[in-house]
């Protein structure tokens, strides 16, 4: 369901899970939790939306997604170390 919340851990210099499957036209929340000191994990972009949103150690945080067509959409660190899919179908 479209309530659903998935939570993406930011530890150890990936994302768990990399891959994240939404339903189509639906908005969808993501909850990065992050565990990992690294100024990388700071930040998490969604360069398709123009989505930056800054993450604090050990602290949740939710982020609403638009409703978005079927494809693949990166999400990633500003250095790219950290990249995740979004698999939107």
């Amino acid at each position: 369901a479209s309530a659903d919340i998935i939570t993406v851990v930011v530890d150890d210099g990936v994302y768990q899970p990399a891959r994240i499957k939404i339903i189509a036209g639906e908005k969808s929340t993501l909850q990065f939790f992050r565990k990992d000191f690294s100024p990388c994990a700071e930040t998490v972009l969604f360069p398709a939306f123009e989505i930056s949103e800054e993450l604090s150690l050990e602290v949740n945080k939710l982020i609403e997604l638009p409703p978005m067509s079927a494809g693949e959409y990166q999400f990633h660190c500003p250095m790219k170390m950290y990249i995740g899919t979004l698999v939107v179908e």
